[in-house]
């Protein structure tokens, strides 16, 4: 909800209501997540939370204080989503645990990382204590302009570092509140783009030190990194005209060059998205809300050709057939 301001604490309803209000709103005004507490008293009762939400320049700021809690965004959430935004978050107070794209991350005060709302992530808060959290949720026609940003989610850039040093209080400021009567009024879109360049340039520089995003063996800067051409087939599943050629040419690089990526990994690039596919047609297949679509709609949802093919890919995987994958129970464990 790009735009909207916002302001709630969980003292504004009754005790018993208030980890599913907090579910609620976030669920409603930020993003679909599953939240669970991780507080030691148990019981919604003991939870607390506060967050206000501001629109600033185009993009939209939560300031977020609450007890332990973790948050989980998978892909049942992001097929009833828009076109996912970035996420900049920026820690301020306790510790924050977060993982996506394989990676893991650890943030304390006044450090920060970039997640994809557009692909599964999750993020705890353990305590003990409250914590604080700001994200700056960013469209992402607005970091589209930086090529290979995709590739450097969950990547910490520490707040003692040079780049933090300089990012980390630029964009504490910026997301402070701006009290009624101050002088000077809301930063302009000007100070705004340049806090986000600010934090691409810090993000670039972790992601290359850490060989993110950006170096090949030979220490030369790569067009596009593997995480890139899987961003970009994740985006086109459902096409079956999706191939390493089509991959390749949409993101600059050779098939060979295609190739090469997945080769390092130790599988295909065909192997790949047949994972994928299989994963978001099982996913589908125990989703009780699509129990109206046969697994043939299924299997030509994300790109299968035929349903026979389809059934011999998916018993090959999970040493069951798609239709012996319904209910959710009966589906074998990856």
């Amino acid at each position: 909800m790009i735009g909207v301001d916002l302001a709630f604490a969980t003292g504004q309803v009754a005790p018993r209501d208030r980890l599913d209000a907090w579910r609620e709103l976030v669920n409603q005004a930020f993003l679909p997540l599953t939240i669970t507490s991780l507080g030691s008293r148990g019981g919604p009762g003991a939870f607390e939370g506060s967050v206000t939400g501001r629109g600033l320049g185009g993009l939209q700021v939560w300031l977020v204080k609450a007890s332990p809690m973790s948050a989980v965004r998978a892909w049942r959430h992001i097929r009833t989503s828009s076109a996912g935004d970035y996420l900049l978050a920026l820690h301020i107070t306790g510790t924050a645990h977060a993982a996506q794209d394989d990676r893991e991350v650890i943030l304390g005060p006044g450090d920060f990382a970039l997640f994809d709302s557009s692909r599964p992530y999750t993020i705890s808060f353990p305590g003990p204590g409250m914590f604080e959290h700001v994200i700056y949720q960013v469209p992402r026609a607005s970091l589209a302009a930086h090529r290979g940003i995709g590739a450097a989610t969950a990547l910490r850039v520490p707040a003692a570092s040079g780049a933090g040093q300089l990012v980390s209080p630029y964009l504490r400021t910026l997301a402070r509140p701006t009290r009624a009567g101050q002088r000077g009024g809301t930063p302009g879109d000007a100070f705004i783009d340049a806090g986000l360049d600010l934090a691409v340039s810090a993000l670039r520089t972790v992601a290359g030190h850490s060989g993110g995003a950006g170096r090949g063996q030979d220490g030369g800067h790569r067009r596009c990194p593997a995480s890139e051409v899987k961003e970009y087939a994740l985006a086109h599943l459902g096409d079956p005209g999706l191939s390493p050629q089509a991959a390749a040419e949409a993101c600059f690089v050779s098939v060979r060059q295609l190739h090469r990526l997945f080769a390092g990994e130790g599988r295909t690039f065909g192997g790949w998205v047949r994972e994928q596919r299989l994963r978001r047609c099982r996913d589908d297949l125990a989703d009780p809300r699509l129990g109206h679509l046969s697994a043939a709609e299924i299997a030509t949802r994300w790109g299968f050709r035929s349903a026979a093919h389809f059934t011999r890919a998916f018993h090959a995987r999970y040493g069951t057939t798609p239709s012996t994958a319904r209910p959710r129970d009966r589906l074998p464990a990856l």
